[in-house]
């Protein structure tokens, strides 16, 4: 069994800003002894607000419950009457309403003081909706069919936004449809863009594997979107789950590549939760991740940890190298997105007796030459590079007792690894490491300090770059190698398993 992870999924942006907000003015708070309230549960995910409930945050529904203290905004927002009464019961305000809703009430608030008759497509109930609604003195129509139209007046200019996590072809056959009735007419396009990269990857997801899981709270209205979009594919193979317990109900093991997507009110620890629940349950090979910048020794204890426990050894770090050496052997620009597509589609990499083999070559020392150093970063960082090994990797690890090495094998390739290593040394050590290991080439023509600047920019830009950048596991162990031998290292890590 192989889990993909949606590469869209989870907290959003306004989300995640408005619990760090919160747990920053509730320690304040714990400080000073004073009351901290949330006008209705932050985000519509059970387990975290019971976890902020349990370290002092008060839900209430009203302000008139409210006599002192600080009060919390959710980021779903509130109407515009809500500040007038904090203000007027001097209660201290926090405001985590998102940034894209606040827009949204902005423009309501002008349109509806300009006379505009004022048009939410959203859903009546919802938090984030109600609030909007509350600045135009909750005279809006708030529909989310088309039949709903009829029942707007045509007696004034209209106004049009939308709730931010409503599907876009909805919104847009709505828009459509008002514009046959209303001649004047403003349209904004509300719908947050992380909403519907977060739908389309998991549709996208949804029609590669044998099954989806949504994992987010029952209320959570994207959350109920993203369901309603997996079962359009896999009717009878879509789980909803809230968290890892949740799955005991379900039997998985008939499924062979699962997708995993969840909504924006649900954190990263429950994801992982959950993923690892699924692995531990269901895989029946043991996986060992080990990370770590150029020079650390990544390769060489990796290789002798998994011929010490007859383990597959792979060596992501050359996969990328090997697409590289290709990549220039062919005289092919990274920018070349048409003949790099091409070129991936056309490649064959596997490993075979220690040795690494491109379309039948081996290239094992080819791929450490400096050229192929100088450009692998920039080659690594192209998102269908990374995709198509990715593939390959967790396929092959979903099968095998395996030690896989490289710079996101911790928190991207095998998220739930038995066993996470993170290994670094100094750059003097490694730079020297990497000199000892390119001497011998008679082609070499480097000094130690050019190897040790080539480490400096390649830890920068791997560290740096956009899509699955140089960085720890949460639950990585650390192995600083500077003054160790490779034996002490592997013996180290054993010891951890």
């Amino acid at each position: 069994m192989r889990l993909v992870l949606a590469e869209h999924s989870g907290f959003c942006f306004g989300v995640q800003k408005a619990i760090e907000k919160a747990i920053e003015e509730m320690e304040k708070s714990k400080e000073l002894k004073a009351n901290i309230f949330a006008l209705g549960p932050l985000i519509h995910n059970k387990q975290v607000v019971d976890d902020l409930q349990s370290r002092g945050l008060v839900i209430s529904e009203t302000i008139d419950e409210i006599e002192n203290g600080s009060v919390i905004i959710r980021s779903h927002g509130v109407p515009k009457q809500i500040y007038k009464d904090i203000k007027k019961k001097s209660l201290h305000l926090v405001d985590t309403t998102c940034p894209f809703v606040k827009r949204i009430q902005k423009i309501v608030d002008q349109y509806h003081k300009n006379n505009y008759n004022i048009v939410i497509i959203g859903s009546a109930l919802h938090p984030e909706v109600v609030g909007i609604n509350g600045w135009c003195d909750h005279e809006g129509y708030v529909i989310q069919s088309l039949d709903e139209i009829e029942k707007i007046a045509t007696d004034k200019p209209l106004c049009v936004v939308s709730q931010t996590t409503m599907p876009i072809p909805l919104f847009e056959k709505i828009v459509s449809a008002l514009k046959k009735r209303h001649e004047n007419m403003k349209v904004f396009n509300t719908i947050c863009l992380a909403t519907q990269d977060r739908q389309d990857a998991a549709l996208e997801l949804s029609q590669q594997v044998d099954a989806m899981i949504v994992i987010g709270g029952r209320h959570s209205s994207n959350t109920q979107k993203l369901v309603e979009l997996c079962k359009r594919i896999l009717p009878e193979d879509t789980y909803a789950i809230e968290q890892s317990s949740d799955l005991n109900q379900y039997n998985l093991s008939k499924h062979s590549l699962i997708g995993v997507t969840a909504g924006a009110s649900t954190p990263n620890y429950i994801i992982q939760e959950v993923m690892q629940k699924i692995e531990h349950t269901y895989r029946k090979t043991t996986q060992i991740a080990i990370d770590g910048p150029a020079g650390a020794g990544k390769s060489t204890i990796a290789k002798k940890l998994a011929k010490d426990l007859n383990f597959l050894y792979i060596d992501t770090g050359a996969m990328y190298r090997a697409i590289t050496y290709k990549l220039l052997i062919n005289h092919i620009e990274v920018t070349a997105h048409k003949e790099l597509v091409e070129l991936l589609t056309s490649t064959n990499i596997r490993f075979e007796k220690g040795d690494i083999l491109l379309d039948n070559e081996v290239v094992t020392h080819k791929i450490r030459s400096p050229e192929v150093t100088n450009n692998v970063s920039k080659v690594s960082a192209i998102k269908d590079v990374r995709m198509t090994l990715l593939d390959i990797q967790q396929e092959i690890a979903s099968n095998n007792d395996i030690v896989m090495d490289g710079r996101d094998i911790g928190t991207r390739v095998l998220p739930t690894a038995d066993l996470k290593i993170f290994l670094t040394a100094s750059v003097e050590e490694r730079a020297h490491r990497r000199y000892q290991e390119l001497k011998e080439d008679p082609s070499f023509n480097l000094t130690l300090e050019d190897i040790k600047k080539s480490i400096e920019h390649r830890d920068y830009e791997d560290e740096n770059r956009e899509l699955d950048p140089l960085t720890p596991a949460k639950d990585a162990i650390f192995i600083d190698t500077t003054e160790m031998s490779i034996n002490e290292v592997v013996e180290k890590i054993k010891e951890n398993l």
